[in-house]
């Protein structure tokens, strides 16, 4: 009988044994039994596994032990709740690594495989385009914490848009913050956030500004073929002329361009054009150089090679040699003050030196071969008709006589009849 007793207390404790739900060596819950605690666990993780669409596997291991705990005990929603808080769950998804990095993590290869095509059916243009990444894409199976899981339009949206470049601008004459932003396509608050100690006010040239832009996580690459129709630019060819003075052009054949077919091999990146490479090219018209006279032939050849004029006063020309208010200008004003010296362009006999119209106070002077100097609008002339002058030799004083509206020289070169433009020879 007495040593009944011991063994009916032992059993009675033993009945009063609660099971601990353990992860790790930290207590989740206490149940009234272990039949209660296993399927609470059982509950919870099954209807999170529904939830998600993913098994799910524990960080840490989930043990079951008795324990003699009297009072009060947790049921199946206090359970479920206290591993809510303490459970670090992990799932068995797919990864997509690129270059060994992985980037992203969706629930399995189906979704990942969905990313990838999004991400290159972007820059494929409707599928006419062949598309490729640039970087090395791989999928692979990982175990992630729910956090890091992503669907598949925002692992896109993350892998398009989730980078950042850094480069630096530096500051140039002219600069403005706001040129700056439009330059580097950021908004001006983004750029202020990026440089905080920047003061628009006291920018320096050569000051260096940090550059933060969003840029894609994988590249693609896009290529296809572009044929074209193309211009081919003429060549200008220039040919001596010796009936033509040194100075003087003439167009002799317009210059027509030429049309060519091209197959080119394009690439871009992200959507942006990196390389043109020419496959192979057709010409359909050949174009028609354009051809030039150049003249050869000096004005004045007694001087023994000296080919230029002397400038007949001091100062610059103010309306040149060629059409003016529809008429044509039939040489260049020299501003000058009035009663500044006036000297000959070159050797020769004076021909005139009075009056003659609208020039006013003209003096002609005849250097031979057909060349004739004219000088007009003058305030007074130092020479006669008939007068032998040197190259350089004082004749006058710029005026403003004739029709005129200021002092000024009107110089005028004339061959064989024929006026030419001063400015070619002085």
């Amino acid at each position: 009988m007495l040593v009944c007793v011991p063994i009916i207390v032992i059993l009675a404790f033993i009945s009063q044994a609660r099971c601990a739900v353990v992860l790790g060596n930290e207590v989740v819950a206490v149940a009234p039994d272990r039949r209660v605690a296993e399927a609470a666990v059982e509950e919870y993780f099954t209807r999170l596994e529904r939830i998600t669409g993913m098994p799910v596997k524990v960080k840490g291991e989930i043990k079951y032990r008795p324990v003699w705990k009297f009072g009060t005990v947790a049921g199946k929603e206090e359970i479920q709740r206290n591993l809510a808080a303490k459970v670090d769950c992990r799932y068995e998804a797919t990864g997509i690594f690129a270059d060994g990095k992985m980037i992203a993590a969706v629930k399995d290869a189906k979704a990942a495989k969905k990313v990838l095509d999004t991400l290159l059916h972007t820059y494929d243009n409707d599928g006419a385009w062949k598309v490729s990444f640039k970087q090395k894409v791989e999928l692979k199976p990982v175990e992630v914490a729910g956090s890091d899981l992503m669907d598949p339009e925002e692992a896109v949206e993350y892998i398009r848009f989730g980078g950042t470049r850094a480069s630096t601008y530096e500051i140039k004459e002219g600069d403005t913050l706001w040129d700056i932003a439009a330059a580097v396509q950021l908004p001006v608050d983004k750029l202020l956030q990026a440089n905080p100690e920047l003061n628009p006010e006291t920018m320096q040239i050569g000051q260096q500004i940090k550059i933060s832009q969003t840029c894609p996580l994988v590249d693609v690459i896009s290529t296809y073929r572009d044929t074209r129709r193309e211009e081919i630019l003429y060549r200008v060819q220039e040919r001596v002329d010796d009936s033509l003075y040194l100075g003087e052009r003439k167009l002799v054949q317009r210059g027509k361009p030429g049309e060519r077919e091209v197959v080119y091999n394009v690439a871009l990146e992200n959507g942006v054009e990196i390389k043109r490479k020419v496959l192979k090219q057709k010409v359909i018209t050949e174009p028609v150089p354009q051809i030039i006279a150049k003249g050869s032939r000096k004005l004045l050849a007694f001087r023994g090679g000296n080919s230029r004029l002397a400038y007949p006063t001091v100062g610059a020309v103010t309306s040149p040699f060629g059409n003016r208010h529809g008429r044509l200008h039939r040489g260049v004003d020299i501003a000058a003050n009035y009663g500044s010296p006036v000297v000959a362009a070159e050797a020769g006999t004076v021909l005139r030196a009075g009056y003659r119209g609208a020039y006013g106070l003209c003096i002609d002077i005849s250097h031979g071969g057909g060349v004739v100097t004219r000088y007009a609008h003058l305030s007074s002339a130092a020479v006669k008709p008939g007068q032998r002058v040197e190259r350089g030799q004082f004749i006058g004083r710029t005026g403003s006589s004739g029709n005129s509206t200021g002092p000024h020289l009107h110089f005028e070169v004339i061959v064989n009849g024929e006026h030419k433009n001063p400015s070619l020879f002085i």
